[in-house]
């Protein structure tokens, strides 16, 4: 009887609840530290083979920038005579050492793909096929910088094989053939740096965007699919279903019981690979928990043995409380909510706790008659409001979830960065509306949203806070879709300066453009061109102004698609068109004059059973600080057009000082 007295009573529940909370809080806090341990280690583990990755794709990089310096270098010193003399283009190779060290295989084709020589290791082949179906030889024989090819099959060894190939230029800026270089993708030559495997298990790997592997531990594997490699198909198939971008910030993850690392290649659309078995990615880890258990439980036990006393001693006054509180019962045959409010403490006690819940319920009902009051003003508002605090909803209407598409349930409570299409939205808005509310006390402003569905919108936002200049109370926020009068304005904007059957720029947009430029070519100078399309005229007059429409669209295309991409070209009217080419000296503007030349020579539009087939004499200034104004700029191109046309058309005239 007397157990079940002690086993009832406050005291000792709240010595035994003391005990128990001590062990359990310190055997809790051991494992929680050995948890938190464990992932940060594991943190560390996916960090240093993220870094690692990252490394290693800096030092493939750099090992693919040494190779197209090399053939760059050696095409520099390329003359023209080594492409008329097959004897000459062997000598120039076999003088090259270098390149015989970097490329398994190096050898200098034609223009027309016919392969002059052919030097494997040092030694000159007597094979030369030709190579004018390859891909990388027409798109070196279209550009200026270093081509890297696809993997494909050498056609004379048939192995698997990169090829970097370099246009060789003339001194008159025509291409004159091309330099290639070639390494065959079982030798491991190129990906030397990375794909050896540095840890037990570990399987090292380079793919490209389509998932063909170019390098792999297992060299048989070379050409394989990335998605048939044990541990990386769940990675490979989210990788390729976000675009396949080649990000140099590598990463790494667990997936499929395999560390996963991935970094982007520079320079390249390749992606360096490493998977590892979980066990052996994380075994480090695994030692540490056990040595950690004995003391754990002793820390325990000790921690129980301390709260039991504390406890013990700070329940002590309890049983004097129950003794007095017992008397009182006896003494008062009243119920026991009415207590007497004489000097007990359990009196005081219960008093003061009725007195306060008491208040703390009208409180309550006042508050919920004022926030229902609230709500039904809200509610008839036809823009939506809602109130924030700490980052999150408290109190939104109903036009707010009419807006974004949600239930009241589902916005209140929630982080205010729900209704951001993304982290940097979101943090673009703070960095906005921060200075606004210190300045002017409100945010006003346009800000594109997200609706729950997922859908974009754009939303014009009015914030104010509940206390001015204390934004820790509550920010009242207002909000309107906006998004047909946006997209209106935006489409107004591309009108104005955009040229409506070419979509290029418009003269007057040209002009501000070139004005600007103008002003500051003392310290920026540029070049650019006037563009006077020849033998026009006769596409109007045999197919009609249909025909010469879209002869001007195809016109337009070439020339974008041949320029720079920071370089801007413009359709003045008719058919005439201008080019701004930024930072660009005189001789390469030259250059890209001739190359736009040659793409209108080239261009043809088959029209209702005719062919047309125009010209383009093109004028092109220098500017340096020389010319007053965007007008004099264009009065001397338009001049040197002239010039161009005089001189027989269909060339480049160069405007004199």
């Amino acid at each position: 009887m007397q157990f079940r007295r002690l086993f009832a009573s406050l005291k000792f529940r709240i010595v035994a609840m003391a005990v128990l909370t001590g062990i359990v809080a310190a055997l809790g806090t051991a494992t929680i530290v050995l948890d938190v341990t464990q992932r940060e280690v594991q943190r560390m583990l996916l960090a240093n083979d993220r870094d690692d990755r990252e490394r290693v794709a800096a030092l493939m990089a750099g090992k693919l920038e040494t190779l197209k310096n090399s053939l760059v270098a050696v095409a520099r010193q390329a003359r023209s005579e080594v492409f008329w003399d097959a004897h000459r283009a062997e000598r120039l190779l076999l003088d090259q050492p270098v390149l015989g060290a970097l490329f398994d295989v190096v050898f200098m084709a034609a223009t027309d793909g016919r392969m002059l020589a052919h030097v494997e290791r040092g030694r000159p082949s007597q094979e030369l096929p030709s190579i004018a179906d390859r891909d990388y030889f027409r798109r070196a024989m279209q550009s200026d910088q270093p081509v890297v090819s696809e993997p494909l099959r050498s056609k004379v060894t048939l192995d698997p094989v990169l090829v970097v190939a370099v246009p060789v230029i003339g001194a008159d800026g025509r291409t004159q053939g091309v330099l290639a270089g070639a390494l065959r993708l079982q030798s491991g030559n190129l990906f030397s740096d990375g794909t050896g495997a540095a840890h037990e298990g570990a399987r090292d790997l380079v793919m490209d965007r389509q998932g063909r592997l170019l390098s792999h531990s297992d060299r048989r594997r070379v050409l394989g699919r990335a998605q048939d490699e044990p541990g990386l198909a769940a990675v490979f198939d989210r990788w390729q279903a976000s675009g396949s971008p080649i990000e140099t910030v590598g990463t790494s993850e667990l997936s499929q019981d395999y560390l996963v690392s991935m970094a982007g290649i520079p320079l390249s659309d390749w992606m360096l690979v490493r998977v590892m078995p979980r066990e052996h990615a994380l075994a480090p880890m695994a030692p540490a928990r056990r040595p950690a258990c004995p003391p754990a439980r002793a820390a325990g036990a000790a921690a129980g043995l301390l709260a039991g006393l504390v406890a013990w001693a700070t329940v002590r006054p309890i049983a004097r409380l129950r003794d007095r509180a017992q008397r009182m019962l006896q003494a008062d045959d009243a119920p026991a909510e009415r207590w007497p409010d004489g000097s007990g403490e359990i009196g005081a006690m219960s008093q003061a706790f009725q007195l306060l819940l008491s208040q703390r319920e009208r409180q309550r009902e006042a508050a919920q008659d004022l926030l229902q009051q609230l709500h039904a003003v809200l509610d008839n508002a036809e823009v939506g409001i809602a109130l924030s605090r700490n980052g999150r909803f408290e109190i939104v209407s109903r036009q707010f979830c009419a807006i974004f598409g949600c239930e009241r349930e589902q916005a209140v409570g929630q982080p205010t960065r729900m209704i951001y299409p993304s982290d940097e939205a979101y943090a673009a808005l703070s960095s906005r509306a921060e200075p606004a509310f210190l300045q002017h006390g409100l945010f006003d402003g346009e800000v594109e949203l997200v609706r729950c569905n997922g859908e974009l919108f754009w939303g014009h936002m009015r914030g104010r806070a509940v206390v001015p200049g204390d934004r820790s109370q509550g920010t009242i926020w207002v909000i309107n879709d906006v998004t047909r009068a946006h997209r209106q304005h935006e489409q107004l904007s591309w009108a104005a300066s955009h040229d409506k059957l070419t979509g290029l720029t418009n003269r007057a947009a040209f002009e501000v453009m070139l004005e600007d430029a103008t002003a500051r070519a003392t310290e920026q100078p540029f070049c650019a061109l006037f563009i006077d399309l020849d033998r026009f005229k006769q596409v109007n007059d045999t197919s009609g102004h249909a025909a010469g429409d879209a002869l001007l669209r195809g016109i337009a295309a070439v020339l974008t698609a041949a320029l720079r991409s920071g370089d801007t070209v413009a359709r003045l009217g008719g058919d005439e068109f201008a080019v701004l080419l930024p930072a660009c000296p005189a001789p390469a503007a030259q250059a890209i004059a001739e190359k736009l030349r040659s793409v209108v020579e080239a261009y043809r539009l088959e029209w209702e059973g005719c062919t047309h087939q125009v010209g383009a004499s093109i004028g092109l200034v220098a500017v340096n600080g020389l010319h007053g104004s965007a007008s004099q700029v264009l009065r001397a191109a338009d001049a040197a057009c002239y010039d161009a046309k005089r001189g027989g058309r269909n060339r480049v005239a160069l405007a004199t000082a």
